[in-house]
């Protein structure tokens, strides 16, 4: 049988920035967790406040990524006539799942090690909902998800991936139709059911998979704007970029107070992280590192965002064991950033040894290629 990269190729631009902006959603992620469990374990600090609101935000970048990349393969694909739903599905299986399931099996091994209690049932019970990606709907509707609880966005975006080639069939290569198809439907989710209460006390729209159509469909309208090479001038010029950047930053870190209305919210995220990716896009971004680094740092994002937990409660069991006198450079920065260090350095490790072999599959199935 011919394989997809015996029929046709073709390329999408590299995108340093975009790079970049990976890497800055995880350690934006793993700052915001680390802070997060520090406080509800009695280490209250004003790193805390300034991260409660940073890490939702930077998942829903992630999403908005994953919208615009995918989204710029596919159009390609449609282009040139090599899409394929078997070619798609197998991307993103060789792409997600390997280092998703070596977490999950890590777990199994680790968990028994780090305490002496371990419920068995509860554990085959969460392991089913791993390995089923449903653990978004396992936080909303059980009360022992712990054990992989962190993998519930993988599940939603697998949950999307699922659906996509689908949708592309029934919109038959407009993407900017279902891209606003995509940003109503996720918006209609979110209002929806919003205050409606689960079993665990959650609220229902943050883990149900519909509501991040929203953030997905985002990224899929800047694809299909990027692909019309319509330029945007103004809101590319470096001095522009840098004040909305720093806008957007208060925002983010809650300098700037966060609004509590639902709707206000979805607007500002929608407007902030779609202008940071749209902005990462452009060759004048003013995040700049070496295209090296850049490569480096995107192709590590994926492993720390899904192995940072692994790493974040062992940092914070050392100090709290070590008795260290409590203070807010330690507790509010020093903690957060050592756990990114070494994540990071996991992360290394896991990409180069582990997924990168694994990756080098993904050609069999592509058509179109992306650094």
């Amino acid at each position: 049988m011919t394989n997809a990269a015996q029929v046709k190729t073709s390329s999408i631009p590299y995108f340093k920035g975009i790079d970049i902006l990976r890497f800055i959603c995880a350690t934006g992620v793993i700052f915001h967790h680390t802070t997060s469990i520090l406080s509800n374990k009695g280490y209250t600090t004003d790193a805390e406040f300034f991260h409660r609101n940073s890490g939702p935000f930077f998942l829903d970048v992630f999403f908005i990524i994953s919208g615009f990349l995918i989204s710029l393969i596919l159009l390609k694909e449609h282009e040139i006539g090599t899409f394929s739903i078997k070619n798609f599905y197998a991307r993103r299986i060789i792409r997600i799942w390997p280092l998703y399931f070596l977490i999950v099996i890590a777990k199994i091994i680790v968990i028994p090690l780090a305490t002496e209690y371990v419920i068995w049932d509860i554990m085959k019970t969460n392991l089913i909902y791993a390995c089923t990606f449903s653990v978004n709907f396992q936080l909303l509707f059980t009360l022992h998800p712990d054990t992989y609880s962190i993998l519930w966005s993988i599940c939603i975006e697998e949950h999307i991936y699922l659906l996509l080639p689908l949708f592309c069939l029934i919109f038959k290569n407009k993407f900017k139709w279902m891209g606003w198809f995509f940003i109503i439907t996720g918006f209609i989710s979110w209002m929806y059911f919003y205050g409606i209460p689960s079993t665990s006390g959650y609220n229902m729209p943050y883990f149900i998979s519909i509501s991040y159509f929203y953030f997905f469909g985002i990224g899929m309208i800047i694809a299909w704007f990027s692909k019309q090479n319509k330029k945007v001038k103004l809101l590319s010029l470096p001095p522009v970029q840098t004040i909305l950047l720093i806008i957007i930053a208060l925002y983010t870190f809650s300098v700037i107070p966060n609004t509590k209305n639902l709707f206000k919210i979805l607007i500002i995220y929608a407007f902030s992280g779609g202008y940071l990716v749209w902005a990462a896009t452009q060759n004048n971004f003013v995040i700049r590192f070496t295209t090296s680094l850049s490569k480096y740092l995107g192709n590590i994002s994926y492993g720390m965002y899904v192995t940072h937990i692994i790493v974040v409660i062992p940092v914070i069991k050392y100090f709290k064991k070590g008795d260290f006198e409590f203070s807010e450079l330690l507790f509010g920065w020093g903690i957060p950033l050592i756990a990114t260090i070494l994540t990071m350095a996991l992360a290394t490790l896991l990409y180069y040894f582990f997924e990168r072999p694994i990756l080098n599959f993904k050609k069999r199935f592509s058509t179109v290629s992306s650094k």
